[in-house]
């Protein structure tokens, strides 16, 4: 018996030598950076804010009949969200009942976190708001830069892609879903609708009471926040409750949703999806 498990033994052992022998390194034929079908990346110059941006657009993955124009999604935070975004959109198309979406990506000129983060702290406050940390203000530069999204970026996407000036809808999480939050409050009529992603409601404390005084008009948006979402002197859990009140106020058709065990870090990964799916929804056949 012995002499029998000890042959058994000297024979996987012999196969395993000789699959160790057989293995080769692995050689590695290419290695170039990624590219994504059909996408594009430019950087624009704004000539109301005299600086560059950078635009990475996404093409619809829904098939298009001859004619058709497609929706448009305008992602702030370009330089974070596009791959999310545009991922997300390639997913919906595989389900019918949701309109084909171009990804709009507005980002910055710059592969340095610490540039786009102060880049951005600029241009999605419409007021400035102090730095407790530096003892510095950021923000103030929301009206200029709305000015390059509605007056310059839009007309330029609407003029030379296929998309549908009356689907065309705007994206924000953080810094972000406050800038979208203040253009619903000063020009709610700029997209057919949003999606506001854990709103910085805390950075303008005028903006619930904006926000009350637009004119919804049955205009869809999307409001989301996760439910991790309270800090030392901010609670965003009860600061969306608030704005969502103001938009029902005013006349907006709002999905709210408060994500269970999420963070603020994490909300948009929900967010994009659940967002896209209800501004994106074909009307049901009766």
């Amino acid at each position: 018996m012995f002499g029998k498990l000890l042959a058994i033994a000297i024979a996987v052992t012999a196969c395993c030598l000789s699959g160790a022998a057989l293995a080769q390194k692995l050689t590695v034929a290419s290695d170039t950076p990624v590219t994504l079908p059909g996408t594009q990346q430019l950087i624009v110059h704004s000539p109301s804010l005299n600086r560059d941006f950078q635009i990475r657009i996404s093409p619809p993955s829904g098939k298009l009949n001859p004619g058709e124009k497609a929706a448009a999604v305008y992602v702030l935070d370009g330089n974070m969200y596009f791959g999310m975004v545009r991922d997300t959109l390639g997913l919906m198309a595989l389900e019918a009942g949701t309109w084909p979406a171009y990804t709009i990506a507005v980002g910055y000129d710059t592969s340095k976190p610490v540039n786009v983060m102060a880049q951005r702290a600029e241009d999605f406050l419409y007021a400035p708001v102090k730095d407790n940390a530096s003892g510095k203000f950021d923000g103030g530069g929301g009206e200029a830069f709305a000015k390059f999204i509605l007056e310059e970026l839009k007309p330029h996407i609407e003029a030379t892609l296929p998309v549908d000036a009356q689907r065309s809808f705007l994206v924000g999480h953080s810094y972000g879903g406050l800038f979208a939050s203040s253009l619903v409050a000063r020009k709610p009529e700029a997209f057919a609708g949003y999606i506001i992603g854990s709103p910085s409601v805390w950075a303008n404390a005028k903006l619930v009471d904006e926000v009350s005084k637009a004119r919804g008009a049955g205009r869809p948006i999307y409001l989301s926040v996760g439910e991790k979402e309270v800090f030392d002197t901010i609670n965003m859990v009860t600061d969306a409750d608030k704005l969502l009140g103001a938009l029902t106020a005013a006349g907006f058709k709002v999905t709210h949703r408060v994500h269970a065990g999420q963070t603020h870090v994490m909300e948009p990964s929900i967010m994009f999806a659940e967002g896209l799916r209800v501004l994106l929804a074909k009307p049901k056949a009766n």
